[in-house]
């Protein structure tokens, strides 16, 4: 089933995050940050089947054939906020039933149509992972600059203000119905559901080429009248579920570990104590015979076939030891 999951996010410094650390992550490389004299080294991550750098058609110079550290060096040098706004991430899911090289051409396409045409860098990492239902789940994560080029550097951000609507627009009490006064913002709910809806279409036209009937929908189940809760991703909840049986097989054979180390820690206390002088031969043969009868009573509880092995099938005289004073 084709579904839609497209979400948007801000990376900004008053979370602790930083532009470069986040690309190099995306795209599974090292880069480093001059601002902070960090190098963040994600080479050996998993997943990443590609990446690219897509640049408007009239970028200038100083910006045409830049990498990804550079880049993004250049956007932090311009802010000077310490809680500022560096980038903004999209990810999107790409459908499935769409070939390796369908999943590059469509995203690339749709970023170019709906950013990079504005004005902005989108640095675009392509990913694929199991999904939950066990399949393949392939997405895309892109990040964009949220100033727009000039010939020097970043110029200013594009803003919008709510001002009162000047068709004269009320609500029924009376109060004027509030609009973005900018309406190329970048920052624009408007534009951005503008966004979701050009992701729908292309998509779904891919998928039509592809061949396939499965599309995808942006809007939720209730606007499509459908009466069911939507079903919530598990993410990270995934994966605990196969590291719980991971850590439970771990933690048995601690167990084990923990009780060999106790039998040779009581084995060496019997041998020194079996090395003491006796004060005669028959004291002597008591404690061998004693000292060997534990030791079976050990093998035994190790024997899995006896029932009672393991740490979570105690003997009787589990822990006691070899006590040789007795």
């Amino acid at each position: 089933m084709a579904l839609f999951s497209w979400s948007m996010q801000v990376i900004k410094r008053s979370a602790g995050r930083s532009a470069i650390a986040a690309s190099a992550y995306r795209a599974g490389e090292r880069l480093h940050d001059d601002r902070q004299n960090l190098t963040h080294d994600y080479r050996n991550r998993t997943g990443v089947e590609h990446t690219d750098l897509l640049l408007p058609d009239d970028a200038p110079d100083w910006v045409r054939g830049i990498g990804r550290e550079a880049l993004w060096n250049a956007v932090e040098a311009g802010e000077k906020r310490k809680d500022a706004q560096t980038a903004r991430e999209l990810r999107i899911m790409i459908p499935r039933e769409l070939d390796p090289a369908d999943r590059i051409t469509v995203i690339r396409d749709y970023v170019r149509k709906s950013f990079v045409a504005k004005g902005m860098v989108a640095d675009v990492a392509w990913h694929n992972k199991v999904a939950s239902d066990g399949l393949e789940q392939p997405h895309a994560h892109v990040m964009l600059t949220m100033r727009p080029l000039t010939e020097t550097g970043f110029g200013p951000k594009s803003r919008h203000d709510w001002v009162p609507d000047p068709s004269g627009r009320t609500h029924p009490d009376g109060r004027p119905v509030m609009v973005e006064s900018n309406a190329d913002s970048w920052n624009s709910t408007v534009y951005f559901e503008q966004c979701r809806e050009d992701w729908e279409h292309i998509a779904n036209a891919a998928l039509e080429r592809a061949g396939s009937a499965e599309r995808i929908d942006r809007r939720s189940l209730l606007a499509r009248g459908i009466a069911r809760l939507p079903e919530p991703a598990l993410r990270l909840a995934y994966y605990l579920n196969d590291l719980y049986g991971v850590m439970k097989e771990r933690f048995g054979q601690f167990q084990f570990a923990r009780h060999y180390r106790a039998v040779e820690q009581a084995a060496q206390k019997s041998f020194r104590t079996a090395s003491a002088p006796m004060t005669s031969a028959a004291d002597s043969a008591a404690i061998t015979d004693r000292f060997f009868s534990w030791f079976d009573r050990q093998l035994d509880r190790l024997d899995p076939g006896s029932g009672r092995g393991g740490p979570d099938h105690p003997s009787p005289d589990a822990d006691h030891g070899l006590d040789m004073e007795r």
